[in-house]
């Protein structure tokens, strides 16, 4: 089968390879058709090194597809079944990260696309044990969007606390930025702020007004800062979520939050390090939490909150591609020309 693999450490080293299709090894394993896979920022950083894989290793691990073969021990899905799926494969069940229900998080841990094989070919296997089915209203390419969401429910949801009547700011206009404008709505948010730059005006700021912005701002021509204190009649928001990873949207994410405000951390930086106004988090007893990946508990609730106006989201899908055409893909995202790409597979007939 085709499918696009990392092929060495390094820049680059990214190509187009057959390989073999995989198959079913253990009782659970259950082998899905892949129907669309989605381009995360994450293979953007391991085409730049910037984050931990292990080559050759075919990537993508946001997916859904077709339940095409089970092994003898698979009770929950049979052939037919359409899915998504957790990508925690090869977590250790003993770590005090895995005693306390944060197997995402586990040491021992090797997911799709960076640890094993992915989903960016016409075939993956995964354990009965991650796998969630999709309902019938949504459809495979929004059913895509579930391992992000999972993200964005974990962080804003889960550690946010995001609550009916907040002000929400929302710092980024990328993927996951515009699935939290979603996720602040599900959980009732008062008004929502996104942050932008140029690059966005085309496609992400409308695709934010989509989804229930109710004010965005571009960062490039006014004072962001100033705008949601006034706003705000000079308090500042309730919940600010930084899923930019830039230095200055998370100094904007400090300015932005009111006194005992909180904030939400869900943007990959791409430096080592980042300045950060310590004394003015500290005078302000902000809440600060982070987010690295998807927890078991969000799965259900992001399928949920697909569910509830799929239409919605096809704002954020601006691109369908083959994997031959990666290097555009990469280029568009990078240069804020595309939102979520999804390859879907070529069928041999």
């Amino acid at each position: 089968m085709k499918a696009l693999v990392k092929a060495a450490k390094g820049e680059g080293n990214i190509e187009v390879r057959d390989v073999p299709a995989p198959k079913i090894k253990n009782h659970d394993d259950v082998l899905i058709r892949i129907s669309a896979a989605g381009v995360c920022g994450t293979d953007l950083h391991i085409y730049h090194d910037e984050f931990p894989y292990w080559p050759p290793v075919v990537l993508g691990h946001e997916f859904s597809g077709l339940v095409t073969e089970t092994g003898n021990g698979v009770t929950r899905f049979k052939l037919g079944d359409r899915v998504v799926a957790e990508p925690h494969t090869h977590f250790c069940g003993k770590c005090y990260l895995c005693r306390s229900g944060n197997i995402q998080l586990c040491q021992e841990k090797r997911s799709p696309g960076w640890g094993i094989d992915g989903a960016f070919a016409e075939f993956i296997v995964m354990p009965e044990l991650f796998l969630h089915r999709i309902p019938d209203i949504l459809s495979d390419e929004i059913a895509a969007l579930a391992e992000p969401m999972a993200i964005v429910v974990t962080g804003v949801l889960e550690r946010g606390k995001s609550c009916p009547g907040d002000t929400v700011v929302i710092v980024g206009a990328g993927p996951i930025a515009l699935l939290s404008v979603a996720a602040v709505k599900a959980a009732g948010a008062k008004e929502i702020f996104v942050l932008g730059t140029n690059a966005d005006e085309e496609q992400r700021f409308p695709a934010a007004k989509s989804l229930g912005a109710d004010r965005i701002i571009n960062v490039m021509n006014t004072d962001a800062s100033a705008a949601i204190l006034e706003e705000t009649r000079g308090v500042g928001a309730d919940h600010v979520i930084e899923a930019s990873g830039s230095a200055a949207g998370v100094n904007t994410a400090v300015e932005a939050a009111k006194k005992c405000g909180r904030i939400t951390v869900l943007g990959l930086p791409g430096e080592e390090k980042i300045p950060v106004p310590w004394g003015d988090m500290v005078k302000k007893a902000l809440d600060i939490s982070f987010c690295f990946s998807s927890s078991v508990s969000s799965w259900e609730r992001a399928i949920s909150i697909l569910s509830s106006s799929p239409g919605n989201f096809n704002a954020l899908i601006s691109h369908r591609a083959k994997i031959d055409d990666w290097k555009k893909v990469f280029t568009d995202i990078e240069t804020g020309k595309a939102i979520k790409v999804l390859f879907v597979p070529e069928r041999i007939k």
